[in-house]
């Protein structure tokens, strides 16, 4: 305890306000959790091959093209809640789709770049 005490003397003010600012931003922050690749692969094909295509290249104009990554410049959060909320004429999957489901399938859209 009084390596410690030393410690944070040693470091001052605005040292400890450093370090409390970063465990609250660790602890605040959403866990990264991987998808399962191989399910979100199945469940791609089952909903979202018809417009994004096998590689993830549509034919439609104005579908995201997961295939170079141009529709994968977001954040993990933001795709899964694209998948969730749709837009245009993209539909809504929140009641398809599990979280667990959605993550899944940003998961496998990840992969198809590689």
């Amino acid at each position: 305890m009084h390596n410690n005490s030393h410690w944070l003397r040693q470091i001052g003010i605005a040292g400890r306000g450093v370090v409390l600012l970063c465990n609250v931003m660790l602890l605040g922050a959403p866990l990264a959790i991987a998808g399962d690749p191989v399910n979100g692969g199945k469940l791609y094909n089952q909903h979202c091959k018809k417009c994004h295509g096998n590689d993830g290249k549509s034919s439609f104009p104005g579908v995201a093209d997961f295939s170079r990554g141009e529709g994968l410049l977001k954040a993990d959060g933001e795709l899964q809640q694209k998948i969730i909320t749709g837009k245009g004429m993209m539909p809504a999957f929140r009641s398809v789709l599990t979280d667990d489901e959605t993550s899944d399938v940003v998961t496998y859209l990840r992969k198809l770049r590689r």
